[in-house]
């Protein structure tokens, strides 16, 4: 059977073994969505960021994940500027097989979030927020020998005056032969509870495709992502590079 998603899916990591994934991406935005879904001139914004992904079985059924990232990132927007470098929100979380049986596992996930010098919120300056929490639910199935799904629902509580939110990630992979893989991805999320002042209603929708090749021990992949829909976000445009290594 072919491998599932790199980046926390349903599936553990055997006990000892683990899984380290370095991406580098450009991120460009020079228009957002309204209140209303509607396309909307909202300045320049620029993101260049370098992370690093690990999983590692601590256990059969238990997994240590964690993620940093460090950011070049810059929102104009006429006069005024927020620019900043360093850390963006660290992650730190423990992910659990709960059941599994034939081509089906169902894990749970939990998260802390720990703000940084960078993107920590949506739709709010840059270093602003607290610490957040998340507990996810992970489904995934082998789809034959070549082709896996992977469903993803999560709810991340939210420090201070920031929005909760609902979120939903969904992965479809697919391995043609031995070397190659593709991966069709989206990413969703919505704020669940009312606007306050300084933090208005938000969600945005993310669709991402990749192809990667074994080289070796390592498998690199290049991918591009973009935005089609959201409200009061910004509207994204990314291309990136990624190396993963199991060990």
């Amino acid at each position: 059977m072919i491998a599932p998603p790199a980046q926390a899916g349903a599936w553990p990591q055997e006990k000892g073994e683990g899984l380290l994934i370095f991406t580098t991406l450009l991120d460009r935005a020079d228009q957002g969505f309204g209140p209303d879904g509607e396309t909307v001139d909202d300045g320049y914004f620029h993101k260049d960021e370098t992370a690093a992904y690990l999983e590692y079985g601590l256990t059969g059924r238990t997994t240590w994940v964690s993620r940093l990232a460090w950011q070049s990132v810059e929102r104009r927007q006429g006069t005024r500027v927020d620019a900043a470098r360093g850390l963006a929100a660290s992650e730190l979380g423990l992910r659990h097989r709960v059941w599994s049986r034939g081509p089906d596992t169902v894990s749970g996930q939990l998260t802390v979030l720990l703000p940084g010098a960078g993107e920590n919120v949506s739709n709010q300056p840059l270093g602003s927020g607290e610490t957040a929490w998340e507990v996810r639910g992970l489904w995934g199935r082998h789809l034959g020998d070549d082709q896996f799904a992977d469903l993803q629902l999560s709810h991340r509580w939210r420090g201070g005056d920031d929005l909760n939110e609902a979120r939903l990630d969904l992965t479809w992979g697919w391995q043609p032969t031995d070397r190659w893989q593709v991966l069709a991805q989206s990413f969703s999320v919505w704020s669940v509870e009312p606007a306050r002042t300084g933090r208005p209603e938000f969600e945005q929708h993310k669709v991402q495709l990749s192809v990667g090749r074994q080289w070796g021990e390592v498998q690199y992949h290049v991918g591009l992502a973009a935005t089609p829909a959201g409200r009061n976000v910004i509207n994204e445009r990314m291309i990136f590079v990624s190396a993963w290594r199991r060990f």
